[in-house]
């Protein structure tokens, strides 16, 4: 089977919910497919109000704290994200690496010097998993003073050497992988500002089960449907776990998957019931205005959605990345925000020249999303 660029990128919008927005009140739907990166100031309510009518702050905020049907965690690659509550599993157990030189990848500049130690990741996330059991029962941490808690009460810690390129002993990548024990959750804040508590108690009683291998096989499935046709390799990278370690992930739903064509990247894979919605896709119409690390932006094959290098390098930038304005399907600008008052500012970069229809539709698209940056209206300026 051989698709063309049009087709795929056509196919991963409306995966994402970004051809047609769905209706008030499903915002687990619109974290279902691969969850929402929050890793920036309101960024997950940002994708959210480009994937659903009448998001808000508000909105958002009651569907985790008192609806519980969004939670935040710590998984994909140790980020945080908001995954929908049923899906817990998937994004947790589905995401921890399953071998040590997985986990190595996952760990990166830390491996070497939790090797060096004679220790094992496995054995010292689960002595650092209990510590997180007792100090959080029944209350909620600041995210740093459960660092401190588990730095200080786990003595085998204390023998591994910090790497030059790390700012603190406690080896960052190890304390995030907690999130992907399924243990503890972010129940507030963001960054450095976020509190911590137990899961369970947080919901109010446990998490939906899910075995590991369900979890995995699962994992892969949303990773196709929404960046499918997709290699091995861009799994991989994706979930920050070694290629082996993928390879046995997309060997758990193999019968599921059907060879793609991909030209000169070679055979990449797809769920075959996803075959006919990318063969016949919907044609992409309107405007959505993407922030830093949204979901969509999250594809491994970037140059299937932006094919000039140079714009590449201006939407995906390794430090302050803007976010992306998607115009009828294509990539047309990138934007940045910020508030004054209730007053959402956007500046826009245009990567071509925009018609006058586009830009009243970027404008329009602007006064959408000010609510999710707790605004009332919105000014843009090309």
């Amino acid at each position: 089977m051989r698709v063309d660029r049009d087709q795929v990128v056509a196919f991963r919008l409306a995966a994402h919910n970004l051809i047609r927005r769905l209706p008030p009140g499903r915002l687990a739907a619109a974290a279902r497919p691969v969850g929402v990166q929050d890793s920036r100031v309101d960024s997950a309510a940002l994708s959210l109000a480009a994937r659903a009518e009448g998001v808000d702050a508000t909105t958002v905020a009651a569907a985790r704290a008192d609806r519980k049907r969004l939670i935040t965690i710590w998984a994909v690659r140790g980020a945080p994200y908001v995954v929908p509550v049923a899906d817990l599993a998937v994004f947790t157990v589905g995401a921890m690496p399953t071998n040590r030189q997985s986990f190595d990848t996952f760990l990166g500049g830390w491996a070497k010097p939790i090797a060096d130690a004679g220790l094992s990741p496995f054995d010292l996330l689960g002595q650092m998993a209990r510590v997180a059991r007792v100090v959080l029962d029944g209350r909620d941490l600041p995210v740093d003073d459960l660092r401190h808690a588990i730095y200080d009460r786990v003595p085998a810690l204390h023998r591994v050497r910090r790497p030059a390129s790390a700012r603190a002993d406690m080896p960052e990548p190890l304390f995030r992988a907690l999130g992907l024990t399924g243990e503890v959750c972010i129940t507030d804040g963001e960054g450095t500002n976020a509190s911590i508590g137990l899961t369970e108690q947080w919901l109010g009683g446990p998490p939906p089960p899910m075995g590991p291998d369900a979890a995995r096989s699962e994992l892969v499935r949303r990773f196709l449907h929404a960046y499918g046709p997709a290699t091995e390799a861009a799994f991989a990278e994706w979930t920050n776990r070694s290629r082996g370690d993928a390879s046995q992930a997309f060997a758990l739903v193999t019968e599921e998957l059907a060879a793609v064509d991909a030209g000169a990247g070679g055979t990449a894979r797809l769920l075959s019931r996803d075959v006919d919605a990318v063969r016949h896709p919907p044609v992409p119409t309107g405007v959505r205005l993407l922030p830093p690390l949204d979901p969509f932006l999250q594809q491994r094959d970037r140059a299937t959605l932006v094919t000039d290098p140079a714009l590449r390098g201006k939407v995906w930038r390794p430090v302050g990345p803007p976010g992306a304005i998607v115009a009828d399907g294509r990539l047309v600008a990138t934007w940045r925000a910020r508030k004054t008052g209730r007053r959402l500012e956007i500046a826009v970069e245009e990567l071509a020249p925009l018609t006058d229809h586009v830009r009243s539709e970027i404008r329009a698209e602007a006064e959408r999303v000010a609510p999710a940056r707790s605004c009332s209206e919105a000014m843009v300026a090309f």
